[in-house]
């Protein structure tokens, strides 16, 4: 985590903070989210020295640098200019004319905070509980955009590895847990789950999946602890639910994979889900050691019961809420085309992908929708990001979706 010096000319009281305000030392002042409740309280915080995190503020900055040349080009004031905000849709909680990977983002970006500045004695789940809702009504609104842009972000960069693997997370085994018909208080449980399992190695997390270099003993050590270990962070912290304490501290227990979920608990049910859906995630996310399996080869390691050769009941699940070819992913069409899933389709077989190379290698001018059930244009296979060669316009994808 990167702190810059923050100007507090920037701070109003009432107005809720779109990013963390850090002390010199690196301490947690205020959450994103937060207010300033009164003149008092600002007059206390300009007083000393301001950090923010550099890279949770870069779209802010970019949204208020906007917001100050178009008050220039409009003839205003210095000290309007000065007085300039940035549009309220960078505010939590203020989403409308944020884009779909901005609303991700800045969620990734809370819920990175919250996983740093995780302490007893305070507003800790509340603002879990917050994140997490946030994140689920947003998944249930634009479920297939969610999925197109969590699961491509996930084959292409390890920035905040770590929240964004949870939210990925979250989003499958919701939709997952919805296709078993599980109760929708035991899903918000098994979402809040999904957030807060690795807590215990947040950072650590990151480390990893940025770093090339080997995992200490120390480091392994603290792998295999972190469930208990989690667990009992978030229980400190103010989070005493059982159900959502026993899912945390069962995510890797090591019970097969595989087998009937009736007439098991309802801990160790949703602990099973989110394992298998974590497993996935993991394998179909770029490592600094590893590029990212393809999505049909995750499913086939951790949806397909090896005995039998068919999915068992979570992995049907998850293929029936993800596909076999999530959105997201990039396939080629037995066109000879080259494209990007952005839609689930009729069967997990069966999605709606974008072409956007054509079979010449020529990139198209304008992505191209496929209906895959049309056989022209069938799934011939997975294929990794780097064979496509062109940046998917995601503005347009996702507007297609």
């Amino acid at each position: 985590m990167k702190l810059v010096a923050f100007s507090p000319n920037h701070l109003r009281p009432g107005e809720p903070l779109p990013f963390g305000l850090y002390a010199a030392t690196g301490q947690l002042m205020l959450a994103p989210g937060q207010k300033i409740a009164d003149i008092p309280q600002l007059r206390a915080l300009v007083a000393k020295p301001l950090y923010v995190e550099e890279s949770e503020t870069a779209e802010w900055r970019r949204r208020l640098a906007a917001a100050m040349d178009t008050a220039l080009r409009q003839g205003a004031t210095l000290k309007q200019v000065a007085a300039v905000r940035p549009e309220q849709a960078s505010v939590p909680g203020t989403r409308a004319a944020l884009s779909l990977p901005e609303q991700w983002e800045e969620l990734v970006t809370r819920h990175d905070v919250a996983m740093r500045s995780i302490a007893p004695d305070g507003d800790w789940p509340q603002r879990l509980v917050a994140i997490h809702k946030c994140a689920s009504d947003l998944a249930l609104r634009r479920s297939d955009g969610s999925l197109y842009y969590l699961v491509y972000q996930a084959g292409q960069s390890t920035e905040r590895y770590a929240s964004h693997h949870a939210m990925l997370v979250m989003l499958m085994a919701e939709a997952a847990a919805r296709q078993l018909g599980l109760p929708g208080e035991q899903i918000d449980t098994l979402g809040m789950a999904a957030l807060t399992m690795n807590v215990a190695m947040h950072k650590l997390q990151d480390r990893l999946a940025q770093s090339e270099v080997a995992p200490t003993a120390a480091m392994r050590a603290q792998l295999d602890a972190h469930p208990g270990a989690g667990a009992a962070m978030i229980e400190a912290a103010g989070m005493t639910d059982a159900l959502l304490l026993g899912i945390v501290r069962q995510h890797h227990d090591g019970s097969p994979l595989a087998g009937p979920l009736a007439g098991q608990a309802t801990a160790v049910v949703l602990a099973r889900l989110l394992r298998r859906v974590d497993i996935f995630c993991a394998k179909i996310s770029l490592r600094a050691t590893r590029k990212p399996v393809s999505p049909v080869q995750a499913a086939r390691e951790a949806c397909i019961d090896a005995a039998t050769g068919r999915p068992d009941e979570i992995g049907a699940a998850l293929l029936k809420s993800v596909g076999l070819y999530p959105p997201g992913s990039f396939v080629e069409l037995a066109s000879g085309e080259l494209g990007i899933v952005i839609g689930l389709g009729r069967r997990a077989n069966l999605p709606y992908v974008a072409s956007l190379v054509a079979a010449s290698g020529n990139a198209l001018g304008e992505p191209a929708l496929r209906d895959t059930l049309d056989r022209r244009y069938s799934i011939k296979c997975a294929v990794p990001s780097d064979r496509v060669r062109v940046r998917p316009p995601h503005d347009r994808l996702l507007a297609m979706a």
